[in-house]
């Protein structure tokens, strides 16, 4: 098999990143020359492709499910504080004001001067329909692009993009592994390197529990029914804070991108050769201990916020053409449980960020938080599509024509009015 072979191989299983990122580029540019040549050849016309050269999109994903209803407040909603009562965020948080009853985490504050200036757009109950809120499946379905049991193969929604941008001279380049730029022609990886580690998700102190433990010891059947549903909470806790570790184990963690977002955009800068980038932040999947204005979730935010500023700050002039989104694999629940948490559920946020956005705006609809608008009483429906949004920016961004959008997304019907996202 030759090494060309091999190569595109690896790169349909998610592994080609894995290999060096001059290998990779060496592979790439050796193809695009000879592909040059031989398209200069006698007889050959040169090969059209629609993607409009140095634009970019950068998909950032914030692995775990980051919740909406604190990075983009509803304090207006009288109800928010009633479903929150200890993470609910007041109308005076020092948050930057959105518009429309919305506040934006004041963590969030390094994206504030991004809306002032129109090139931040923010879109709540923002996902996926159709999306189970389990870790494993939820991942799977953004990385494909389509709920399942929906068609497209094996390859990531990234990947076909790719194809569909300009076949095998695509280029891309990725900080995380992730299949959901399976199928792509070329990419080069670009490790974060060593930084701080996530920290552990904050638990509830036992104090009171052994109190109470001692008090109902003696207590017969009354004794017996404490004990046992203290155990069944520090199993389900325990279960939580498991599935937290091995959700941040597959992303950089938020710590590590506040510092890697420059070095990230500025390899971008240099790279516009390259439609699509993509990178995972983790340190979202906030069971307990989330926090209010400041807390676990807090510092999350401020990572993240700070290393999308810095992404930006390395694209330097770039930046007037380039788009990134940034959004989770799902949303989480609007009443927050008995761990000072939130679990995994439907309706997300999402983040549009760039110099050709149309920014300065809360787009999507908004459901609200009435009992009979949530799911089941407690989780937040999804109410625009994140695919409508990525479909309108590969078309109007990147000149993907809009007829391939159904290969991009397997079984997905754009929305007639989808957010107007882009100038």
């Amino acid at each position: 098999m030759r090494r060309r072979d091999v190569l595109r191989f690896l790169a349909a299983l998610g592994v080609a990143g894995a290999l060096p990122g001059a290998a990779l580029a060496g592979h790439a540019e050796r193809g695009a020359a000879a592909r040059a040549g031989k398209a200069g050849g006698k007889g050959r016309e040169p090969v059209k492709t629609p993607w409009r050269s140095g634009k970019q999109l950068v998909v950032v994903l914030l692995a775990g499910g980051p919740d909406s209803l604190s990075m983009l407040a509803p304090t207006a909603d009288p109800l928010y504080a009633y479903l929150r009562p200890t993470t609910a965020l007041p109308r005076d948080c020092g948050g930057h004001d959105l518009g429309q009853g919305f506040v934006l985490h004041p963590a969030l504050a390094a994206l504030a001067p991004y809306y002032a200036q129109k090139k931040l757009a923010v879109i709540p109950a923002c996902g996926m329909p159709g999306v189970v809120a389990a870790h494993a499946p939820a991942l799977d379905d953004f990385e494909r692009g389509a709920p399942q049991p929906a068609k497209g193969g094996r390859n990531g929604w990234l990947g076909r993009l790719a194809l569909a941008l300009g076949g095998e001279r695509s280029q891309m380049v990725v900080a995380s592994q992730s299949a959901v730029y399976a199928g792509a022609p070329h990419y080069n990886m670009i490790a974060p390197g060593r930084g701080p580690a996530l920290p552990p998700l904050p638990v509830e102190d036992q104090a009171l529990f052994e109190a109470a433990g001692k008090l109902f010891a003696k207590q017969g059947a009354l004794g017996k029914a404490f004990a046992a549903g203290r155990s069944s909470r520090q199993e389900l806790l325990a279960k939580y804070l498991e599935e937290s570790r091995r959700v941040a184990s597959v992303a950089i963690p938020a710590p590590v991108f506040a510092a890697f977002g420059e070095r990230f955009g500025g390899e971008l800068a240099k790279r516009r050769d390259a439609a699509l980038a993509f990178l995972a932040v983790g340190g979202f999947d906030t069971h307990s201990g989330q926090g209010g204005v400041k807390g676990y979730l807090a510092d999350r935010l401020r990572e993240t916020a700070q290393g999308l500023a810095g992404l930006v700050a390395g694209l330097g002039r770039a930046f007037d053409d380039t788009v990134i989104i940034a959004l989770g694999e799902f949303g989480r629940s609007a009443r927050e449980n008995g761990f000072g948490g939130t679990d995994n559920g439907h309706g997300g946020a999402m983040l549009v960020l760039g110099g050709p956005v149309a920014g300065g705006r809360v787009l999507g609809d908004w459901p609200g938080l009435a009992s009979h608008r949530l799911i089941g009483g407690v989780d937040l429906p999804v109410a625009t599509d994140w695919r409508d949004v990525a479909a309108v920016i590969a078309a109007r961004h990147l000149g993907l024509p809009e007829k391939k959008a159904a290969e991009i997304f397997p079984d997905f019907a754009p929305a007639p009015s989808p957010p107007a996202v882009m100038g």
